[in-house]
């Protein structure tokens, strides 16, 4: 018998995407001539420092000498684009570090404890056999946490969660258990909701509550005229969440296909909910971003219809909410798609850390639909606002504290979670010994394939999605026969 020849492997992929995939919310954004610049600089780095180090190609990248080349890529590829746009905004690596591997390491790993607010099982889960879970929720726990410094993370659902009522909470809370027993208390819970159903949606509240260890209610931009600063819908919700004792009210504003100031995916009615219910916390998941909006430039108080986060930041202006309120802003895919253009990422972190303040931001990645969340956390470590931009904006300076709040101590005190409770409670857990076994070996740890989970690359990719779930909502709300 003829032996058949191995398949080859993968192609090299940077573990920092000059390309982001979409989170399935909206359409990728094209590559653009800065992330082409890149992506050609870093590979030419694979070719010459791999044979420097006497590492293979796959060897090299994975390594922190890897990711070091790609954010030193990225800082050089912007060099191209002149000063009026690149103000020494970026990462802090140099090219030492593309050589040697500890200094690279220590460069971007750190001791903090990460909070991400924002995660995802690939599909939602509904009750399943803590004896025999489904694959996707055994690599969630592999790509978030065995693959990752993330210590506590908050999974949350995507709109069609809602539809499966309390049997998507179960399913998560089967998952936290399951966490439980293999890693300690490492899982909070989202419970979504939808404010447009009325007072049906108000004792749904009510029996979930009652029933789920719920930290937060999640809901998304309404569909109807009414938004949720409206007596009928916002008022009679935020009430019923204060009688139940869960005061927090996460809030999906931004990644709606564009819109202005007054739009349904704008903060704009979150902002002015949260001014008329001091006692209630609102945390404005993604900002306000928006994938069509370029945000390389400063809040212009004089635009009559700001876009993207600017939004965020006119609404707080107008609500006269600032630092230390009950508003927070969440990072969850801004993030991620703005690290390959660090003036955008300058400019949205130094906004949102001037108005809000550094104790109101806080970290989420929309894992795992943008892959395992490691490069967005070694990446925030290296990001740096240039003095040029803190001194012509009155951005802050991003600080190991203020990165350290961002990272997760922010989101713990929110969420109600007490870091030094967690890590005694973790310490030498399985995940931990797995991390180690990794850290050792990268081979020693089976793990998914990267991609496997992460969203549409390409704009057919997104089509396709939309179609799919498009077929689910309408099976879902047919009539069942028999």
């Amino acid at each position: 018998m003829t032996q058949r020849k191995s398949s080859p492997e993968p192609e090299l992929r940077s573990p920092i995407p000059f390309a982001p995939p979409s989170n399935g919310e909206f359409c990728p954004r094209p590559m653009t001539a800065r992330a082409r610049r890149a992506e050609a600089l870093w590979r030419r780095l694979v070719e010459d420092k791999h044979r420097r180090l006497g590492l293979s190609r796959r060897q090299f990248v994975e390594s922190a000498c890897g990711v070091a080349a790609a954010l030193w890529a990225i800082n050089q590829a912007g060099c191209a684009d002149g000063d009026e746009r690149s103000r020494g905004s970026g990462y802090a690596v140099d090219d030492g570090m593309l050589e040697d591997p500890e200094r690279a390491r220590v460069a971007l790993s750190g001791d903090e404890f990460i909070f991400d607010v924002q995660t995802h099982v690939s599909e939602p889960l509904t009750p399943f056999e803590t004896d025999d879970p489904p694959e996707r929720a055994l690599d969630f726990i592999k790509q978030i946490f065995v693959q990752s410094d993330t210590t506590v993370a908050c999974v949350t659902g995507t709109p069609a969660v809602r539809g499966l009522g309390e049997g998507g909470i179960q399913g998560n809370r089967l998952l936290s258990e399951l966490i439980d027993r293999l890693a300690g208390p490492r899982l909070i819970l989202h419970a979504n909701a939808n404010p447009e159903n009325g007072a049906a949606e108000l004792d749904y509240l009510s029996a979930v509550a009652a029933e789920y260890p719920v930290s937060a209610w999640k809901i998304y931009p309404h569909a109807g005229p009414l938004l949720f600063d409206s007596e009928e819908l916002g008022g009679p919700f935020v009430e019923r969440a204060r009688a139940l004792g869960v005061r927090l009210i996460a809030a999906h504003r931004g990644i709606s296909n564009g819109g202005g100031y007054a739009s349904a995916g704008s903060p704009r009615d979150i902002v002015r909910a949260a001014s008329a219910a001091p006692d209630v916390n609102f945390l404005v998941y993604h900002s306000g971003w928006e994938s069509s909006d370029d945000e390389n430039h400063a809040y212009d108080p004089e635009q009559l219809d700001p876009r993207g986060v600017d939004r965020l930041i006119r609404a707080l202006e107008e609500s006269q909410l600032g630092p230390s309120s009950n508003v927070y802003a969440e990072l969850g895919s801004t993030w991620f798609n703005l690290m390959g253009e660090p003036e955008q990422a300058a400019h949205v972190l130094g906004k949102l850390l001037r108005w809000l303040g550094p104790e109101r931001v806080v970290w989420g990645t929309d894992c795992v639909f943008n892959g395992a969340p490691q490069s967005q956390l070694e990446a925030f470590r290296a990001f740096q606002i240039s003095e040029q931009m803190q001194a012509e904006f009155g951005y802050p300076a991003l600080t190991a504290e203020i990165k350290a709040r961002i990272l997760g101590l922010n989101g713990a005190a929110v969420y109600g979670v007490d870091p030094a409770l967690v890590r005694f409670g973790i310490a030498s857990d399985d995940v931990e010994r797995l991390r180690s076994a990794r850290r050792e070996d990268p081979r020693a740890v089976p793990l998914p394939d990267p991609a496997r989970y992460e969203g549409p690359r390409m704009r057919a990719q997104f089509l396709a999605l939309l179609r799919r779930e498009q077929r689910a909502e309408q099976l879902a709300r047919s009539p069942r026969r028999g």
